[in-house]
């Protein structure tokens, strides 16, 4: 078996008193795609930035391609693609001469740096405004074009921050067939890094960040059958006060008690308790109950249950 293409041991990254990432452990295999789910202010990015080496952890490790990333930063970055929140364009010049800048950056021969631009340009729809300067294109077709860039020398791993961000349904639907494509056939590894549980559910493995921790990793699935094992019941009916919610949360067989945005009463119990009880705790407490249903979940819904149930802040123990 390959040597994880990503390998991090308790890596941190602190400025001042607050925790950016915090002790994170991860191990993604090669030729996977491989996604970091959090909200803004999760994490996610600093953690690109710590795997690139472009800044430096407060505390653990971290390999990427085999390579000690405190140590050996030049190396990772050559074998890697990378597309961060700015295109990384110049903006002066055309389509063509983006590419074949950076074609020259990494030192690609003449006929097979051309060959590469064309392939590229014409696969993504692009080949008609090549000649066209980038300054006039919208932020879509930039960031359309700053994927390529990423992609222009073969890179072992890809990394995209916020990847379909202004991409429209076609261009996110082929984004995601290639980046199956060089997962399976080419062997390389894609770490994508999303605020949205759609793209997330798409990749063969995530971790869900929140705060700078991992609150949730594993295949998609798995994370959602995990979270099935804990019955969620949505009430519907009026009467849920603050106090209400204390006092239900406060059962044993109660491990999550909320009010959403539409004030229905989301309750987590244990797989043995009965619903039925929680209920006449709701009307004997004088609610009025209208309805109560089974939550199918998915993961976007077990996502915004772990981001809220970890949103209190709560000291770090170290």
């Amino acid at each position: 078996m390959p040597p994880p293409a990503i390998l991090t041991e308790q890596l941190t990254r602190t400025i001042g008193a607050k925790t950016i990432v915090d002790r994170v452990n991860l191990s993604v295999s090669t030729g996977v795609i491989f996604g970091v789910l959090g909200p803004m202010g999760a994490g996610k990015t600093t953690l690109i930035r710590l795997l690139l080496g472009l800044v430096e952890p407060t505390y653990g490790a971290a390999w990427v391609l085999g390579y000690n990333v405190r140590a050996n930063a030049d190396a990772v970055r050559a074998h890697t693609g990378v597309v961060l929140q700015s295109p990384g364009l110049y903006e002066n010049l055309t389509a063509w001469e983006n590419l074949d800048l950076f074609g020259r950056i990494w030192h690609l021969p003449t006929p097979e740096r051309n060959e590469r631009i064309r392939a590229l340009l014409r696969h993504h729809g692009l080949w008609e405004r090549r000649n066209e300067r980038v300054a006039d294109w919208s932020h879509g077709m930039k960031h359309k074009l700053a994927i390529l860039r990423a992609l222009m020398h073969r890179p072992k791993l890809l990394v995209l921050d916020e990847p379909t961000a202004g991409l429209d349904a076609v261009d996110r639907e082929l984004l995601r067939t290639d980046l199956a494509v060089l997962a399976r056939q080419e062997g390389v590894t894609a770490l994508i890094a999303t605020h949205d549980p759609a793209e997330a559910a798409l990749c063969d493995e995530i971790v869900i960040m929140h705060k700078g921790r991992i609150v949730a990793a594993g295949s998609p699935d798995a994370i959602v059958c995990a979270s099935a094992a804990k019955r969620r019941v949505m009430v519907t009916g009026h009467g849920f006060t603050a106090e209400l919610v204390d006092l239900v949360q406060s059962r044993q067989d109660v491990t999550h008690a909320a009010i959403d945005e539409q004030g229905r009463l989301i309750i987590e119990v244990s797989a043995q308790a009965v619903c039925a009880a929680v209920v006449n705790l709701l009307v004997e407490s004088g609610a009025a109950v209208d309805s109560v249903t089974r939550c199918n979940d998915d993961l976007a819904t077990v996502y915004r249950t772990l981001v809220e149930e970890t949103h209190e802040d709560r000291p770090v123990s170290r």
